[in-house]
């Protein structure tokens, strides 16, 4: 049952964990927790950013190539320092619940109301954790011209093939 219940909260937790922290490695608590994490799939794959949103540190680690300009420079990290500072307090409401929901899980005889309560809570802030990302990537977006935006879309690494979907029912 142990084995179980720490299972679904690795399955529940792990949108939380699944990218990079904005502020660079390093930043709050464990590995990563960043933009793109869980919001659908997108070009880099599931849990990757959506088509025409870029990570802020691919932003960021081409910021010559794409000419960013001083005042660019400038509101990005302004924009990641606010997005960091907004996010910590939930990241760290995240983790107690996280902590909160693994003990109701791990007890010989599991309240049901109780843990569906703390899975609530665990899921509410990691949509809330998503839509401050998302904004931020939307925002990040918004500071580039177009021919930015265009050379981050050359830049993105290749899309694996997918796999071919399977053709719809015939009609009746």
């Amino acid at each position: 049952m142990k084995k179980i219940a720490m299972m679904l909260c690795l399955v529940v937790a792990t949108a939380a964990w699944a990218a990079p922290d904005p502020a660079g490695p390093g930043h709050g608590p464990g590995p990563g927790h960043g933009p793109g994490q869980g919001l659908g799939r997108g070009p880099d794959g599931p849990g990757g950013p959506p088509h025409g949103l870029y990570p802020p540190e691919m932003v960021l680690s081409n910021q010559l190539a794409l000419g960013l300009t001083d005042d660019q420079l400038q509101s990005l990290k302004s924009l990641l320092k606010a997005t960091h500072d907004s996010t910590l307090d939930t990241q760290v409401a995240l983790q107690r619940a996280i902590e909160t929901l693994q003990r109701t899980l791990d007890s010989t005889r599991i309240d049901e109301a109780a843990a569906l309560a703390a899975a609530d809570q665990v899921m509410a802030l990691e949509t809330a954790m998503k839509k401050g990302h998302l904004g931020l990537m939307i925002r990040v977006k918004n500071l580039l011209t177009p021919d930015q935006q265009k050379k981050l879309e050359e830049m993105r690494p290749p899309q694996p093939p997918q796999p071919p979907q399977p053709p719809a029912p015939p009609a009746r």
